[in-house]
């Protein structure tokens, strides 16, 4: 080389990536099978744990729904989130069955063992960048019904009152849906799609002798020492289903808790003079605790109000008035009933059984008055003077 002769850094640059690219690096296939395939199996025990959590939570929360709308005495809007449950637990079991990859063979070959993960990591990805639709949109309708009745019901204090209540629980699932949407589409963006270009650069490097994608001369297979981005293990231990699980539900016993004492603040300070003085019964007397009440001149075995069972109306009444239940049912339905979440309008519907016959009979728009209160309340009188009486 002539001492005077200079060369620029461009021209040992380019001298540098001429050396470079003639080099290759001989990769044990064995190794590189075997490492691709213990790192398919992890993704795949990464993603049965996740699944199970989701599946398992949802399938929980189908009695544990019931539960709570039984001692809650929840309108019929609360019990739309249970086919909901079943349409997600559903959903992933179909969607994993339709997608299901076939298990690696010891001696297949590297290039189609590859391609099977960047497969599952894309059914992953499609999963999560879709989980509005199929996981958060479907529970987000039956709740949102549900806030809306709830509200409803809650208009005794004002409009405005049951406005602001409405927007205040859809804030509140709006808050924790988007939280979870955030979580879903961090995961995609941090962790699967890194990983899916990752396992794209292997298949090109597999399909392309002449030109090896690599870190420092060596091919970066997730799950290699060198791989940067790797797929952390996502509610692998029962710690972690525990947990997530417990979060679920004090989350859903604290909403309950919520709407429950929502339902019954607006009658809880009130006193029996601030709700309508009204009735559709003539007159009621007992059967022990079953009511026969008087339509007309005619008594009847009262079997529902509005489809509200009347034993659960007793039942009800005995738990929240103790002693005055008889009292609270007779003279105070109105009362009685909007405590219970099922406020009644000017006209009811029973259903009722006379006592000569065991056909039930159906009265639809049956008047709530006040003379029918009166006569009830003058009864009461009637009988408390005549056992006051030596």
């Amino acid at each position: 080389m002539n001492p005077d002769s200079h060369m620029n850094p461009d021209d040992y640059q380019q001298a540098w990536q001429a050396h470079s690219s003639q080099t290759r690096v001989i990769i044990d296939a064995d190794l590189l099978r075997k490492e691709a395939q213990y790192d398919q199996l992890s993704f795949r025990s990464a993603i049965f744990w996740r699944d199970f959590c989701e599946i398992g939570i949802a399938l929980l929360m189908i009695p544990l729904w019931f539960y709570l709308g039984a001692v809650t005495s929840s309108p019929w809007t609360w019990y739309l989130t249970v086919p909901v449950l079943v349409w997600m637990a559903g959903f992933m079991l179909v969607y994993r069955m339709r997608h299901k990859q076939k298990p690696s063979q010891p001696d297949e070959p590297l290039l189609i063992c590859v391609k099977r993960s960047v497969t599952e990591v894309e059914d992953q990805i499609w999963l999560l960048r879709n989980v509005f639709w199929w996981y958060l949109l479907p529970p987000s309708i039956s709740i949102m019904a549900f806030f809306a009745q709830v509200s409803w019901e809650s208009r005794s204090e004002g409009w405005l009152a049951a406005l602001m209540f409405f927007i205040g629980l859809s804030i509140f699932l709006f808050a924790l849906y988007s939280f979870i949407y955030y979580l879903n589409k961090r995961y995609v963006h941090l962790q699967l799609e890194p990983r899916r270009q990752e396992l794209l650069t292997l298949i090109t490097s597999l399909r392309d002798e002449t030109n090896v994608e690599g870190v420092n001369d060596r091919v970066s297979l997730p799950g290699l020492p060198f791989a940067q981005d790797r797929l952390p293990t996502s509610c692998t231990s029962p710690a972690r289903i525990a947990i997530g699980l417990f979060t679920i539900v004090v989350i859903m016993l604290f909403l309950v808790y919520m709407i429950n004492m929502a339902i019954t603040s607006n009658s809880s300070h009130l006193t029996s003079e601030g709700y309508p003085k009204i009735s559709p019964f003539a007159g009621v007397r007992w059967q022990e605790s079953q009511p026969e009440v008087k339509l007309g001149e005619e008594w009847f075995k009262l079997e529902s109000l509005n489809n509200i069972p009347a034993d659960e109306i007793v039942a009800f009444s005995q738990r929240t008035y103790e002693d005055l239940w008889r009292k609270r049912f007779e003279e105070d339905l109105v009362e009685l009933l909007t405590r219970m979440g099922h406020p009644p309008q000017d006209t009811v519907t029973l259903v009722v059984q006379p006592l000569t016959s065991s056909q039930p009979q159906v009265r639809k728009n049956v008047p709530m008055t006040k003379a029918n209160r009166r006569a009830i309340r003058e009864e009461a009188r009637k009988r408390k003077y005549d056992t006051s009486e030596p």
